[in-house]
């Protein structure tokens, strides 16, 4: 019988692979978490959001805090059994891991050419992990599972309600996301900024720069600024960072030098601008009304939001699968990964989602 450490040998590999096929296997805890490790460092999120590991398929985070606008401590001379955790929220965070698929081929002059022992396994292991970590970089973001998705069936970006669909869904009835329009015309936000468009738009008649950032943190309820600007982000993609680089460039200031040098990391304030190559800057305009649903590819608009780092929330299951299949007339073994995962958001109320952001 071939063990899971003799699989990822090279040697047995070969050998195993001249029977036909390699065996199915079960990754073990070790080899699992060496394995979501790799995915894990090859994501853009290992710094920016939290990732959890799940042991079986469902796993529950609770989630803990005081009713808004009350209080904890009360007068001693008028304090009672009625105030005993009467304004105390306890609730539940669902994880629920779905599973995904896919293949990688091995061809037999790579085995005899190439790589050696221990370093065939670690170069076959990060091969597959780069490429499932782009991949769950951009599910995360614009993945939405509702009638109506713009995702095919047979695409992974159907499966899950990823963290754009879950913080518009039902924004205008349900009132959880705190929401902007960088175009000013949702009803109810038609006077957000002073100057429509991108991130920083400076004023024709005045000459007065306005920096979208600005507004986000003052509509960011405070409290969920309490744990340090530090750990908030404001998560966009790489044009929208492009875009706030030239407006500073523009005003001719040190702070403007250092960022088109790169001599600095990027920041609005205290807190850091993290780029997200992986967010789309092609949806059509959110308009008040929307799912979070808009079609992917048709539109000319891009979205920023302002959120603590660890209000996303990336579930990957220890439980990993191996199966491979042999093609002769390919000279290739053809090795299939099985994964599951979940993703979902903590507090949808702790993030300010800009909308309709123009941008380039």
């Amino acid at each position: 019988m071939i063990t899971n450490k003799d699989l990822l040998s090279k040697k047995k590999f070969i050998k195993a692979a001249a029977l036909k096929a390699l065996p199915d296997i079960e990754l073990t805890p070790e080899e699992a978490d060496k394995f979501l490790d790799y995915v894990i460092d090859q994501s853009f999120w290992k710094d920016n959001a939290r990732i959890v590991k799940m042991n079986k398929a469902e796993k529950n985070l609770r989630f803990l805090d005081f009713a808004s606008g009350t209080r904890f401590l009360k007068p001693a001379a008028t304090f009672s059994s009625s105030d005993y955790q009467k304004e105390f929220t306890s609730d539940k965070i669902e994880l629920a891991s779905k599973k995904v698929r896919g293949c990688v081929v091995i061809y037999d002059d790579d085995l005899e050419d190439g790589i050696e022992g221990a370093a065939f396994a670690d170069h076959l292991m990060k091969l597959v992990a780069i490429k499932v970590a782009n991949e769950i970089d951009e599910a995360v973001w614009v993945s939405a599972s509702a009638t109506g998705t713009p995702y095919a069936s047979t695409d992974i970006r159907s499966l899950w309600g990823g963290w754009r669909y879950a913080l518009l869904n039902n924004t205008v009835l349900d009132n959880g996301v705190n929401l902007l329009d960088a175009s000013n015309t949702i009803a109810g936000h038609t006077t957000d900024f002073t100057d429509a468009g991108g991130i920083a738009v400076r004023n024709a008649i005045s000459g007065v720069w306005e920096i979208k950032f600005a507004k986000m943190m003052g509509t960011l309820p405070s409290k969920y600024k309490a744990s340090g600007l530090g750990s908030l982000r404001f998560f966009c993609n790489d044009i929208v960072e492009n875009d706030y680089i030239e407006a500073l460039s523009a005003r001719s200031t040190v702070l403007g030098d250092n960022a088109i040098m790169g001599n600095v990391a990027l920041k609005y304030g205290k807190v850091p601008i993290a780029s997200v190559p992986q967010m789309p800057t092609t949806y059509a305009a959110v308009d008040g009304t929307n799912d979070g649903l808009e079609e992917y590819g048709s539109g000319a608009y891009t979205d920023c939001i302002l959120t603590h780092k660890e209000n996303f929330i990336i579930g990957m299951q220890r439980i990993l699968r191996m199966e491979s299949q042999r093609v002769a007339a390919d000279e290739a073994t053809y090795m299939f990964y099985g994964m599951r995962f979940d993703v979902t958001i903590q507090n949808p109320e702790a993030a300010v989602f800009l909308a309709n952001l123009t941008h380039g």
